[in-house]
């Protein structure tokens, strides 16, 4: 949910939870790091209702 991908070519994964930029997956960083799992991650919720059937464009 708060993981997103930076412009920036070195640091491409962010948290906006925790304001951190790195080179690999920010919720595997935070638990290298602390020896537990990130106490802030949750799973994007999934539109299901969004169905897109055949070619675009």
């Amino acid at each position: 949910m708060h993981f997103y991908v930076t412009y920036k070519k070195n640091f491409p994964y962010g948290c906006k939870a925790f304001g951190i930029i790195s080179k690999n997956n920010p919720y595997s960083e935070i638990k290298k790091v602390s020896g537990t799992n990130c106490a802030l991650f949750s799973k994007k919720i999934k539109n299901d209702k969004i169905k897109i059937k055949g070619r675009i464009a």
